[in-house]
């Protein structure tokens, strides 16, 4: 009975491990060390002021996105081509009130630091955490920033309207960011580390008892 159980652990934390290891470092390596904690609607030329609760010792940025109009546009080399100028002003306030990260420039889809998603015409794109698959959107971080203390961070974005007059615009909108670890990513390493226990466990007591079945052999061949 004991040997039985001792391989079924054996057999399923070898499974847990793997499987718990596979998951985990696949999501790890997804991970773009962005988790979505808030999101706000923005209209471009209304400024917004807004604050998120922070934590100690967490990494916290803001991702100002602008999400266009597909249809219609055209293509070149096999990818959309965006028109849109916008200017912005974006800050996250410390505890004294003062800017502790600024962005001051455009938010323009074809000039770095601008970053587009989703402009490939036909191919799937990977895609950073808070945009959805579906969407062409253009992302202008601010930060990042970490508060000493736990507390209200307050933060101000301020998104002019298109200098182009190019631009259709579905939606703008302000993503928070924290560094957490998304959950899969700790309930598989959880895993993995169980599967690592009942495998070691399952293998010491098939050891101990495959120990003690020849020590009983040998006792016996002594008696006789």
């Amino acid at each position: 009975m004991r040997r039985s159980f001792a391989l079924v652990l054996v057999v399923v934390g070898l499974v847990t491990l793997v499987v718990g290891l596979a998951s985990g470092c696949g999501t790890l390596f997804s991970f773009n060390g962005r988790h979505p904690i808030a999101v706000q609607p923005l209209v471009p030329g209304t400024p917004l002021r807004s604050s998120f609760k922070a934590k100690a010792g967490m990494r916290y940025t803001l991702a100002v996105h602008v999400v266009f109009e597909r249809e219609g546009l055209p293509e070149a080399n096999g990818h959309v081509v965006v028109e849109g100028q916008f200017p912005i002003m974006a800050s996250i306030t410390d505890a004294s009130g003062d800017a502790a990260a600024k962005v001051v420039g455009w938010i323009d889809p074809n000039e770095p630091p601008t970053v587009l998603y989703g402009h490939a015409a036909s191919a799937h794109q990977r895609r950073p955490a808070g945009v959805p698959e579906a969407e062409l959107v253009a992302e202008r971080l601010v930060g990042p920033y970490g508060p000493a203390v736990d507390r209200e961070v307050g933060y101000v974005v301020d998104l002019g309207t298109d200098r182009t007059g190019k631009a259709r615009i579905r939606e703008a909108r302000v993503v928070v960011f924290d560094d957490k670890l998304p959950t899969s990513i700790t309930v598989a390493f959880v895993a993995a580390a169980g599967g690592a226990i009942a495998l070691v466990t399952g293998t010491i007591m098939l050891f101990f008892g495959l120990f003690r079945a020849r020590r009983g052999g040998t006792r016996r061949r002594q008696i006789v």
